[in-house]
C-alpha cells in the first residue's frame, strides 16, 4: 500500500521514497517496543526505530535527533546486534538508562505464541523461538532468480558490473544480493532472464518438479512469481496455466509474463469454484493459497498488527476449499502440491490432513528437500526464516494413485 501512496509522488526522487519506506517499515517492526516508551515526539519515534532497524546511521537520524533533543554523541545503530539483549541494552543506553521493554514477544502479536509450531533444533524450546523471532524481525534479504539463460553466464556478468551475488549452494539458479542492488535496472532484469523472488517461492516450483512438455495449473497464481518458475524449469515447453481469483493480480502477472523469455504460460480469471478447463487434464496442479503470510513479516511488518487471530480459522476453510477444488485438474498418477507462506499448524499440516482424509485418492508424495542437499522429506516440508534467511514456507506433494 505504501508502494501504490508513493509511486506518484514525481517529486520525491528514489532515494526519498527508499528512506520513506525503510523508516515506515521499522516503526512498525518496533512497534511493540516503541509503545510503552509512552508519548513520545513523532522524530524520536522515527530515530529510535531507523537505530534498533539499521547497521548504519543515515544523515536523516541527526535531524531527527536534534529535533527529539537526542544527544547526537549516543547515536548508534543496532541492526546487527547478535541477539536480543544486546538489541535491548543498546535500546536502553540510547535512551540515557531508562527501562524498556525487551521481551521479543512484545513485537509480534499476543495470539503468535499460541499459534506456531515448535521450530527445529537441538536447543531448549524457549531457545529455538527466540531464535524464530529474531529472523523475523530481521529485515528481508533479496532473492533473485535466474530464468531462460545460463545462471552461471547471469551472475559472471553481475560481478563484472561490480554487483556480488551470494549463490544458493543447491539451487545454483538462485542468488542473495546486497539489499541496495538495484535489481529492476539490471540488464539481465531488463532482458527478462532474471526475477526477484524469495528463495522459499523459488523452494514451492522446485517441489513441484514439473517435466517439459507437460501441463501444470497454477490456481492461485497472483502475480505470477510460481507460475513462471514453472514455465522456466519446463524450458518453455508444455503449458502453464496461471488463474486467481483478483484481477489486479492477474495483471501482474500478464505485464511480468511477457516480459519474460516463455511462451508456454497463459493467464485467466478463476472463480475459485471450478477447475480451470477441463477436469482431470493436468500431469500437475499447484496451489499456493491465501494464509495468514506470518512467513512473509520481515519485509510486510505491519501485517502483523492487522491480522486478527479468527482469520486463521477463516482462511483454513478458504484454503480447504480450495484445494478441494483445484484437486479436481488433477489426472491419474498427476501431482498436487499445496504451499502456503505461513507457519500455523492449521493452515498447513491441519489442512492437508482434512484434505488427504476427504480424499483417500491422493497420498503424500516424499521428495528431497527443495534447499538443503542430501536430506529426505514425508511428503511435507516447513522451510523456516531463520535456517535459510527467507520467508516461512510450507510445501505438500500430493500424488493422485486413480
Amino acid at each position: 500500500m505504501l508502494a501504490n501512496l508513493l509511486r506518484p509522488r514525481r517529486d520525491l526522487a528514489l532515494p526519498d521514497h527508499r528512506l520513506i519506506s525503510l523508516s515506515t517499515q521499522a516503526l512498525f517492526r518496533w512497534r511493540g517496543w516503541l509503545e510503552p516508551l509512552g508519548p513520545l515526539p513523532q522524530e524520536a519515534r522515527l530515530l529510535l526505530a531507523w537505530l534498533l532497524d539499521s547497521d548504519s546511521i543515515h544523515p536523516v537520524c541527526r535531524a531527527w535527533a536534534r529535533a527529539a533533543h537526542f544527544d547526537l554523541l549516543r547515536l548508534v545503530p543496532l541492526g546487527d546486534a547478535p541477539n536480543w539483549a544486546a538489541r535491548s541494552e543498546g535500546l536502553k543506553r540510547l535512551l540515557g538508562g531508562r527501562q524498556i521493554t525487551g521481551d521479543p514477544w512484545r513485537l509480534f502479536p499476543p495470539w503468535l505464541r499460541e499459534n506456531l509450531p515448535l521450530p527445529p533444533g537441538g536447543a531448549s524450546p524457549k531457545a529455538r523461538f527466540v531464535e524464530l523471532l529474531l529472523a523475523l524481525q530481521r529485515k528481508p534479504s533479496v532473492w533473485v532468480r535466474v530464468q531462460g539463460a545460463n545462471p552461471d553466464a547471469i551472475w559472471s556478468e553481475m560481478g563484472e558490473s561490480g554487483v556480488k551475488p551470494w549463490i544458493h549452494r543447491k539451487l545454483r539458479s538462485a542468488a542473495k544480493l546486497s539489499p541496495d542492488a538495484d535489481v529492476h535496472h539490471m540488464p539481465a532484469f531488463e532482458r527478462g532472464e532474471l526475477e526477484i523472488q524469495d528463495l522459499a517461492s523459488q523452494a514451492v516450483a522446485q517441489v513441484c518438479d514439473p517435466d517439459p512438455g507437460e501441463r501444470w495449473w497454477d490456481a492461485c497464481a497472483g502475480a505470477g512469481g510460481k507460475a513462471l518458475h514453472l514455465a522456466s524449469l519446463m524450458r518453455g515447453k508444455g503449458l502453464v496455466v496461471a488463474t486467481d481469483v483478483n484481477e489486479y493480480r492477474l495483471k501482474e502477472a500478464v505485464r511480468r509474463a511477457r516480459r519474460s523469455p516463455f511462451r508456454n504460460l497463459t493467464t485467466k480469471l478463476w472463480d475459485g469454484k471450478h477447475v480451470a478447463g477441463k477436469s482431470r487434464s493436468y500431469d500437475g496442479v499447484l496451489v499456493d493459497a491465501p494464509c495468514s503470510a506470518i512467513g512473509t513479516w520481515r519485509r510486510n511488518p505491519d501485517a502483523r498488527w492487522t491480522l486478527d487471530r479468527r482469520a486463521i480459522d477463516r482462511l483454513a476453510d478458504t484454503q480447504r476449499q480450495l484445494l478441494q477444488t483445484a484437486s479436481a485438474g488433477v489426472k491419474a498418477g498427476g501431482t498436487l502440491v499445496y504451499s502456503v507462506c505461513t507457519m500455523t499448524p492449521a493452515e498447513t499440516t491441519g489442512v492437508v490432513r482434512d484434505f488427504l482424509k476427504a480424499n483417500p485418492q491422493f497420498q503424500l508424495d516424499p521428495f528431497p528437500h527443495p534447499l538443503h542437499n542430501d536430506a529426505k522429506t514425508d511428503g511435507t516440508v516447513l522451510i523456516w526464516p531463520q535456517d535459510f534467511d527467507s520467508d516461512a514456507m510450507f510445501i505438500a506433494r500430493m500424488v493422485q494413485s486413480k
